[in-house]
């Protein structure tokens, strides 16, 4: 009996491994289903943008749908709060300017629905989802006490028809550089207080500029879920001036110009070519020393 009893244990477990992997199996070879995602972007207080994005789920991947056509409207699906209708580029991707047409409306509430439709393809159904944004703006100031700089960044949300701090609010500050954000204390993030605000102490001097000494300082909040994707800049000459050197080019090295060539590369070059052609040059001399002996004993 007690054989039995583990055989039928050992059963059951191998019953329920197969169950959970053709569960799991049949999970990860669903029916691909297309989605639309929608982002919020603005610019200086100014300069506001979507970004729409097609993609498509297979199991638990999700890859981009390329070419197909979105629209996007302004709190509702009707013609005039069209934003607009453009088609995905190759990477799944298009960009939609929110039109001045759009503004009044804008700006009559502190909060918008943004809705994104995936038109009906042959194969698919159409496909929609939503986004919300609160009305916001940052402001970001320098400070300079005691010879400590200092940057002050403030984000304000629109509610009640009046400006309100936004507390709690999770951002970047830093200097604009080629591969992103470099922050400007000592924190990857800073988090706004009660007042809306948050000071980063600059502790970047030695830091390389423009030819006049400028840095791009930047604030960046990144996919809030209530304000989006905010990004203020403002250029201030806290940098190290980058003046070219006069002299650079006019040394001898590999990327000066052809009459600065290093000597020690000219040497090498003009000697392949003495041994080249002088090897050439001898071989002719000797095919015609060759060719007059031959004439000479035909002679004889």
């Amino acid at each position: 009996m007690k054989q039995l009893s583990n055989g039928c244990i050992l059963i059951s477990f191998m019953l329920c491994s197969l169950a959970i992997g053709s569960g799991v199996s049949a999970q990860d070879s669903s029916v691909a289903e297309p989605s639309v995602n929608l982002r919020y972007f603005m610019i200086n207080n100014d300069l506001q943008f979507l970004i729409g994005e097609t993609r498509i789920k297979k199991g638990r991947k999700f890859t981009p749908l390329p070419k197909q056509v979105i629209k996007v409207f302004l709190d509702s699906n009707s013609a005039e709060n069209l934003i607009g209708k453009t088609y995905t580029d190759e990477n799944g991707k298009a960009k939609l300017i929110i039109p001045p047409a759009l503004k009044n409306k804008w700006m009559s509430s502190s909060k918008h629905k943004i809705i994104g439709v995936l038109e009906a393809s042959s194969l698919e159904d159409e496909r929609t989802s939503f986004i919300e944004v609160t009305k916001s703006k940052i402001e970001l100031d320098t400070l300079l006490n005691d010879g400590v700089r200092s940057v002050n960044v403030k984000v304000m949300a629109f509610e009640n028809n009046s400006w309100v701090p936004a507390k709690d609010i999770e951002m970047k500050v830093g200097i604009d550089r080629l591969g992103g954000i470099l922050s400007a204390g000592d924190e990857a993030t800073y988090t706004t207080d009660s007042t809306g605000s948050v000071t980063v102490d600059f502790k970047k001097d030695s830091i390389p500029g423009d030819a006049n000494g400028n840095i791009k300082l930047v604030a960046q909040i990144e996919d809030n879920d209530l304000y989006g994707n905010i990004l203020i800049e403002k250029k201030v000459p806290w940098g190290i001036s980058l003046k070219p050197d006069k002299n650079f080019f006019a040394q001898r090295t590999l990327w000066s110009t052809r009459f600065r060539t290093p000597l020690w590369l000219l040497f090498m070059a003009y000697s392949i070519m003495i041994i080249v052609w002088g090897t050439i040059i001898y071989l002719v001399f000797q095919i015609v020393k060759i060719k007059k002996l031959g004439v000479a004993s035909s002679a004889q």
